[in-house]
């Protein structure tokens, strides 16, 4: 990028040179003195069309107001020529210096001419300024070579449906194991499906790195899946995902069925009211020695109440 601190001091420099207040520049360019102030504050940058009117006012060569910075030269060709020679190539650092001040269709003829294959970081820095097609290609590239990781630094630019199609993919290799890098980015759907598909093969314990972003009625329907296979002894992985009344179902179920020494493993996660008025119930059927699994999550005073 260009250093927009350099750029905006020379800009201050050149308009005190010239004698020219910030309001009267902002008159002469056409735009408001705010932006005039941002431009050398450093906070923004001049737009590409107006370095012609900046060159003409200070009487000097863009490359001279750009501080002849990386980037420069494109910019140049596109302000005096309307677009870049024909055959020379432009370097990835050209372009991402440019990428912020020219438009977006000028930054995909320089996309077409760069030298080399942009990294992922590359990509991030440049996804804000290309087209949708161009950065989905670019997605569906890095997938082929790096997997779901390759996506991770530029996954909020990427369209739902390419997105979706590498998730897919991805998950015929590794399953849910890197889901969680772009978690945010899937389409609920998608992931829902996954999580039973996972749930259905492998239990609960396959859902943890996408336990976040299942819906509530997906992962209460896997929760369904494992208790009916392995009792709660499967759901103590997922139990801090797991919404406190669906919990505390098949808490009171298991103690129902099993006793109250089924629940060992998910009482730290039941709350005490539930877990208290549980045990008083067990008292009642097996006696206080029916307690003992339990006795470190209960009410101290439980007991000497009994």
């Amino acid at each position: 990028m260009f250093d927009m601190n350099k750029v905006g001091k020379r800009i201050a420099h050149l308009r005190k040179e010239k004698n020219i207040t910030q309001m009267a520049l902002a008159d002469l360019l056409g735009v408001s003195f705010q932006a005039v102030s941002n431009w050398e504050r450093g906070q923004t940058m001049p737009d590409i069309s107006k370095l012609p009117e900046l060159e003409k006012q200070f009487d000097v060569s863009i490359d001279d107001i750009l501080d002849e910075s990386k980037g420069t030269r494109v910019v140049t060709q596109f302000v005096e020529k309307g677009s870049l020679e024909r055959t020379e190539l432009i370097e990835k650092e050209e372009l991402i210096h440019a990428a912020p001040i020219i438009t977006t269709e000028q930054a995909e003829m320089a996309y077409q001419k760069i030298e080399g294959e942009l990294t992922s970081g590359e990509i991030s820095i440049l996804s804000p300024y290309l087209h949708q097609e161009t950065i989905d290609g670019l997605a569906k590239k890095e997938f082929m070579k790096r997997g779901i990781s390759g996506l991770s630094t530029f996954a909020s630019f990427i369209s739902q449906e390419v997105m979706d199609e590498c998730v897919k993919e991805e998950f015929t290799r590794s399953r849910l194991k890197h889901f969680s890098i772009v978690g945010p980015f899937i389409s609920q759907e998608l992931i829902d499906a996954c999580a039973l598909e996972e749930c259905q093969l492998n239990g609960v314990d396959g859902l943890l790195p996408i336990a976040p972003f299942i819906s509530e009625e997906a992962l209460n329907d896997c929760i369904k899946i494992e208790y009916e296979i392995n009792g709660l002894k499967g759901l103590s992985s997922i139990a801090p995902f797991v919404e406190e009344e669906t919990l505390h179902y098949y808490v009171k179920e298991s103690t129902r069925v099993n006793g109250i020494s089924s629940i060992v493993s998910l009482a730290p996660f039941v709350d005490e009211e539930v877990l208290n008025q549980l045990a008083l119930e067990a008292i009642s059927k097996e006696g206080i020695s029916g307690l003992t699994p339990i006795l470190p999550y209960i009410d101290d005073n439980l007991l000497s109440r009994k």
